[in-house]
């Protein structure tokens, strides 16, 4: 498969598709720094920066499909909600490469936004030109968190295919076609247990707990707030409260934590 690339970025679709052997045969990426990224990891490829100046027919009959995540800015529900008179216009730019090169897939990305836009009036837009192409179409919102990125991030994928079929099947996870779907604590425990780590676990400091072993927390036990890297721990053990465990670095107790500490000493506050 070969593509072209719109609105780059520094090219998470290379880096998913490269192992399955995919070839960009272009890319297109305006902004100064992402377009250095590009010259360094991907020197054989063209990058045409502005898209807006780019005649596509060239690329007819010589790729399989155009992807791009084009502007999400005004898409977007924590933004202006400008929609098509805002960045996300470039959207039409988009429409115009698929129109020019026709390749048999497109594959376009952006904010769940996208579909509320202009109380709908802009996705609608985007279906309606790409179905006078002839295109099939199918799109589904999909959570980075469970494809194996530590994070969440919802995005709208709309795919399209040459023919009046619809690729639904691209959008589908197989091992769920029966209904039989994995919840979202499921998911999450079998991504960290990949990772390595507990789905309780979180915090970033060396010293979070004695099992922590490095980055990370234990179950049942919290740092406190802390201004510097000495911060007591909370241990919901029920042991009698004592003077000299007020006066202790770690304080233990129910409902017993530390104080925001800014000096030498430590006090504690027991509720």
């Amino acid at each position: 498969m070969k593509y072209v690339s719109l609105f780059s970025g520094i090219e998470a679709a290379t880096v998913a598709w490269e192992p399955l052997g995919w070839e960009p045969a272009c890319f297109a990426e305006f902004d100064e720094f992402p377009s250095a990224v590009l010259a360094e990891r991907y020197p054989e490829v063209p990058n045409i920066g502005d898209v807006t100046k780019m005649n596509w027919k060239k690329y007819r009959n010589k790729v399989d499909l155009v992807v791009g995540g084009s502007p999400c800015q005004s898409f977007s529900i924590a933004g202006k909600r400008e929609g098509l008179q805002g960045e996300s216009g470039l959207m039409f730019e988009y429409i115009r490469a698929v129109r020019e090169i026709r390749p048999r897939w497109f594959l376009w990305e952006n904010v769940p936004g996208a579909l509320s836009s202009e109380n709908g009036e802009a996705f609608r837009q985007l279906l309606s030109e790409m179905d006078k192409l002839g295109y099939g179409l199918a799109w589904r919102i999909l959570d980075a968190q469970f494809f194996g990125v530590a994070q969440r991030r919802r995005r709208l994928f709309l795919v399209g295919h040459l023919g009046a079929c619809p690729p639904v099947g691209v959008l589908i996870e197989p091992e769920s076609m029966r209904g039989d779907l994995e919840s979202s604590a499921e998911k999450r425990a079998s991504l960290a247990e990949e990772a390595g780590r507990s789905p309780r676990s979180a915090g970033f400091k060396y010293h979070q707990g004695a099992g922590a072993g490095g980055v990370g927390a234990e179950p049942e036990q919290s740092p406190t707030l802390t201004a510097d890297w000495h911060n007591p721990a909370v241990y919901p053990i029920d042991e009698p409260i004592t003077m000299a465990d007020l006066n202790a670095n770690t304080a233990i107790g129910y409902d017993m934590v530390g104080t925001l500490k800014v000096g030498g000493d430590a006090p504690s506050v027991c509720i």
